[in-house]
C-alpha cells in the first residue's frame, strides 16, 4: 500500500522521537504543509482518514517502520534506518577534475588551434 504522504509522515515521526505523534496532529500538519491559499484540492477529512488507515495497516505489517503505541498514537521503530542524502565532501561540478580524453589526437586535424 503506497501513500502519497509517506515521506512527510516519516519526517514528522522522525522529529517526534520515541513518544510519537497523534494521527490528528500529524494530519493537521500534513494538511497545513500541502494546502495553500490557491490550492483547494487537499481536504482535511479524507486526508485524516487516509493517514489513519495507512498507519493502522502499516503498523500491523511485520517489516513496517511504523509502531502503534496506543490508540491514535504512532512512532517510528527504533531499529529503522533512515537514509539521509548528505554530500558534505563531494566537490561541485566545476570543482571536479575533468577526465582526460583517451582519444588519439595525433590522427585528428587541429583546425582551431
Amino acid at each position: 500500500m503506497k501513500n502519497a504522504y509517506h515521506t512527510d509522515i516519516m519526517d514528522m515521526l522522525l522529529r517526534s522521537g520515541r513518544e510519537g505523534m497523534n494521527v490528528r496532529h500529524l494530519s493537521r500538519q500534513l494538511y497545513n504543509l500541502h494546502s495553500g491559499i490557491f490550492s483547494h484540492d487537499v481536504i482535511y477529512e479524507p486526508l485524516y482518514e487516509q493517514v489513519r488507515h495507512y498507519l493502522y495497516y502499516q503498523s500491523r505489517q511485520r517489516h513496517s517502520p511504523f509502531l502503534h503505541l496506543r490508540r491514535g498514537q504512532y512512532a517510528l521503530r527504533q531499529d529503522v534506518a533512515v537514509q539521509m542524502d548528505l554530500f558534505i565532501d563531494m566537490p561541485k561540478d566545476e570543482e571536479r577534475p575533468s577526465k582526460p580524453s583517451k582519444r588519439d589526437e595525433s590522427r585528428q586535424l587541429l583546425l582551431f588551434s
